[in-house]
């Protein structure tokens, strides 16, 4: 969520129910002026801009993730999972000769290293094996997709799985 969301949407509400509560108060004393900062408005127009003004803020703040998406910058770069440079080439060779490293492909991958490191070292047994089955899954309909030999995708598959479920490092990246 962006992190001025709420701060609109409390001021929209607060901007509302004080519109609210003047109407309400007001209205029983059967006031037609309110005096505020030196100067007489009429009840209604600032009932109706107070409500209005809030209504309006709140609507923004559920617009401005959707206009606006927030990406929080990522400071865990220095516990992104290295491969070890053997594992890397390998991965790597196994990739380009079947044509999957695009930049999904390997989003996909360095985030299953992230997760799948993270759930080994819970050891959450369950998780390691579904984020196996979610990388393989990607990896076989996006070879499936590229019409390659029925009998050599699962062998592919395979092959790209046991090199990512070697250990890997922590490391910074370098």
């Amino acid at each position: 969520m962006h992190p001025i969301v709420p701060i609109i949407m409390a001021l929209g509400a607060i901007l509302f129910l004080v519109g609210i509560a003047v109407q309400a108060r007001l209205g029983l004393q059967r006031s037609n002026t309110i005096k505020l900062r030196g100067k007489e408005y009429k009840v209604w127009f600032f009932v109706v801009t107070t409500v209005v003004a809030g209504v309006a803020l709140i609507m923004l703040s559920v617009l401005i993730p959707k206009y606006m998406p927030y990406q929080p910058e990522s400071t865990s770069n220095s516990a992104q999972p290295v491969l070890s440079s053997n594992l890397k080439y390998e991965l790597d060779s196994a990739l380009s000769s079947m044509d999957l490293n695009n930049a999904t492909m390997m989003k996909a991958i360095s985030r299953f290293q992230v997760e799948y490191q993270e759930a080994s070292q819970k050891g959450e047994k369950n998780t390691m094996d579904l984020l196996i089955l979610e990388i393989a899954y990607r990896i076989r309909i996006e070879l499936q997709n590229r019409n390659h030999p029925e009998n050599q995708v699962e062998h592919e598959v395979e092959r790209i799985i046991g090199i990512l479920k070697q250990p890997v490092k922590q490391g910074n990246g370098k």
